[in-house]
C-alpha cells in the first residue's frame, strides 16, 4: 500500500488511461515534471488512495501507449522503470523526463567524499569514461584537475565531472572524448554533476569548500574494501549528516580485499550508519530490482544504499550507474528571486579577461545584464556587465538558479572567492550570531577562540566573540557571536567553523552589517 496521492510534487497515480485522456494528461504531465525539476514518476494501475490494484496485461499496454503519446506532445521521453504485481493485475512505474527544451536537462549534484586513497577519483574516472582502471590508478587521471594530482595520485582541489544519461544509457561512453562536457550536455536528457574533493585531512578546507559551494543533492561516501572505515570516512559522514545531505555508500576495491577484510569493512559501514546521530537504514543494493527503490528513497535521507564495486573488474558499476540515472533532484531553487551567485572559481582568460565560476543560487542571469560585485574589504560593491555565460563549456544567453556557470565580467579588475554577484548591492556582514554544536575539540572553547569559517563559497578567518554559556566543550551546543576578519554577504543557513582538529557546526540566527554596505 502506497501513501495517498498528493496534489503537489512529481508523482502521479493512474488507475487506468484511455486515449480520450491524452490532451488533459499532457498538460498534467508537464506540470508534474516541472515540479520535479524536469522529471516525473507515473504509477499506472494504482488508485488515488495508494492501492496497487493493477491492470490486465492488454489494458496496461494500452495505458502505457496513452502516456507515451501524452509525453510526446510535451516533448518528453518515457522509460518504464519496473512492472510489479498488483492485487488484480500488474502495476507499471514509469519515469517521464522533459527533453528538447531551452532549459538545461535535469541536473543532480553528487559530491564524492571519503578517506584519502579510497578510490574516489578512480571511480569517477571509470564512471565518466567507461574505461576500467588498470589497478594502478590510470583512470584517476580522468578526474584530476592538475598535473601534480595525476603525479601524486591525490586530489587536492575541487574537480567537477559531468556524467550524462539518455534514459539509463551513459552518453559519455558513446563519445570519442567522454570528457567533452559540451557534447555530454547537448546529448543528455539527465545530468549528474560529480564533485570530487580531497580525502586527506590536510585538504579538509578544500573538501568543505567543494561541499558548501556546490550545495549538493547527495553525498557519495566512498570506502575502500581493503582498508575499511577510516578517520576521515567518519569525519565526512558526520559533516554530511550535520548539513542534512542524504548519503549513499560505495565500497570500492572489492577485487583485492580478502573475504574477511571485506566483511569487516561492510560490518563497520553498517555500524557507523546506524550510530546515534547518524541513524540511517543501510540498504545493500544487490541486483537491478533493488536500484529503483534505493533511488526513490534517497531524497528523504533516511535510507543509505550501499553498493559494492570494482573499478578494475567492473563489478557493480552497472547498478551504480543505473542508480545515478534515476536519482531525483532534491534541491528546489528560487527561479523568480533576485539574481545571486557566490564566486567559487576565478580565471584570467587570454583575450577575454576576468571570468568567474559558481553556482547560481537564485534568480536568473542574461548576457548584457548589469550586476553588482562585492562586498569588498570596505563593505562596498561595484557594478559590472556580463559579457558572456558558459554552462558546461557551452555558450548560453541565460542561466537560472541551480546551474554551475562561468561568467565573463567587464569593468572588474579584482575579485575574491566567496564574493557574490547579485542583482543589487547587499548587506555586508562582519558579525554573526549563531546556534552552534561542537563536533570535535580536545579541550574547552572560550571567547577569543579563532578559526576559519566555511559558508557556501566563503572561507574566512574569524573568532568567537561571545558565548552564551561562557564556554563550550565537545558535544555542547549554545549561541555564540562570531566576528569575521572582513565583511561578506551571509544571509542565513549553515556553516562549519574549524581550527586544527576542532569542528564546530553552526546555523546563522542573525547578522550585523558594517559601514559602507
Amino acid at each position: 500500500m502506497l501513501p495517498p496521492e498528493s496534489e503537489e510534487g512529481n508523482v502521479e497515480y493512474k488507475l487506468t488511461l484511455g486515449f480520450q485522456d491524452v490532451d488533459r494528461l499532457a498538460g498534467q504531465l508537464k506540470r508534474r515534471a516541472l515540479e520535479g525539476g524536469g522529471e516525473a514518476v507515473y504509477l499506472i494501475g494504482v488508485s488515488d488512495d495508494g492501492r496497487p490494484v493493477g491492470l490486465p496485461d492488454d489494458e496496461l499496454v494500452r495505458a502505457l501507449g496513452v502516456l507515451r503519446e501524452a509525453a510526446k506532445r510535451v516533448g518528453a521521453s518515457l522509460y518504464v522503470l519496473r512492472v510489479s504485481e498488483g492485487v488484480r493485475g500488474k502495476v507499471a512505474e514509469v519515469l517521464v523526463r522533459l527533453v528538447g527544451r531551452e532549459e538545461p536537462p535535469p541536473t543532480v549534484t553528487v559530491v564524492a567524499m571519503g578517506n584519502v586513497d579510497a578510490g574516489k577519483s578512480t571511480l569517477i574516472g571509470v564512471l565518466t569514461t567507461g574505461r576500467l582502471d588498470d589497478g594502478k590508478g590510470a583512470a584517476r587521471a580522468f578526474a584530476s584537475r592538475y598535473k601534480h594530482e595525476v603525479l601524486s595520485g591525490r586530489t587536492s582541489a575541487v574537480s567537477l565531472r559531468l556524467l550524462g544519461f539518455s534514459g539509463d544509457a551513459v552518453v559519455n561512453h558513446k563519445l570519442v572524448d567522454p570528457l567533452d562536457e559540451a557534447e555530454v550536455y547537448k546529448r543528455s536528457d539527465k545530468l549528474i554533476l560529480l564533485v570530487d574533493v580531497g580525502g586527506h585531512e590536510r585538504y579538509l578546507r578544500t573538501a568543505l569548500r567543494g561541499l558548501f559551494s556546490s550545495q549538493p543533492d547527495y553525498v557519495m561516501l566512498v570506502v575502500a574494501a581493503n582498508s575499511g572505515v577510516q578517520k576521515m570516512t567518519k569525519e565526512h559522514l558526520g559533516i554530511a549528516v550535520a548539513l542534512g545531505i542524504p548519503v549513499f555508500v560505495v565500497v570500492t576495491r572489492i577485487d583485492i580485499a580478502p573475504d574477511e577484510v571485506f566483511k569487516r569493512t561492510v560490518d563497520d559501514v553498517v555500524r557507523i550508519l546506524k550510530m546515534p546521530g547518524v541513524s540511517k537504514i543501510p540498504f545493500v543494493v544487490r541486483d537491478a530490482g533493488d536500484v529503483v527503490p534505493a533511488a526513490e528513497a534517497m531524497p528523504a535521507g533516511r535510507v543509505a544504499p550501499i553498493f559494492y564495486v570494482s573499478s578494475v573488474t567492473g563489478h557493480g558499476l552497472d547498478l551504480l550507474l543505473r542508480f545515478l540515472s534515476l536519482l531525483p533532484k532534491r534541491r528546489r531553487w528560487d527561479y523568480g528571486g533576485d539574481f545571486l551567485m557566490y564566486v567559487s572559481d576565478i580565471y584570467l582568460v587570454k583575450g577575454v579577461g576576468l571570468v568567474v565560476g559558481g553556482l547560481v543560487e537564485r534568480g536568473s542571469l542574461r548576457v548584457g545584464d548589469k550586476i553588482w560585485v562585492g562586498p569588498y574589504g570596505d563593505g562596498g560593491w561595484i557594478q559590472a556587465a556580463v559579457k558572456s555565460i558558459h554552462l558546461n563549456r557551452t555558450p548560453v544567453e541565460a542561466a537560472k538558479a541551480g546551474s554551475f556557470v562561468t561568467v565573463a565580467l567587464d569593468k572588474v579588475d579584482k575579485i575574491e572567492k566567496g564574493m557574490t554577484l547579485s542583482a543589487r548591492p547587499l548587506k555586508a556582514v562582519k558579525e554573526i550570531t549563531a546556534e552552534v554544536l561542537v563536533l570535535r575539540h580536545p579541550t574547552v572553547i572560550r571567547p577569543g577562540f579563532s578559526g576559519v569559517l566555511h559558508y557556501k563559497a566563503v572561507r574566512t578567518g574569524g573568532y568567537i566573540k561571545e558565548i552564551d554559556k561562557g564556554e563550550l566543550m565537545v558535544g555542547d551546543s549554545g549561541v555564540v557571536k562570531l566576528e569575521l576578519s572582513r565583511p561578506w554577504f551571509i544571509d542565513g543557513g549553515v556553516f562549519v567553523f574549524r581550527n586544527g582538529p576542532t569542528r564546530i557546526f553552526g546555523r546563522v540566527l542573525g547578522t550585523d552589517g558594517v559601514a559602507g554596505s
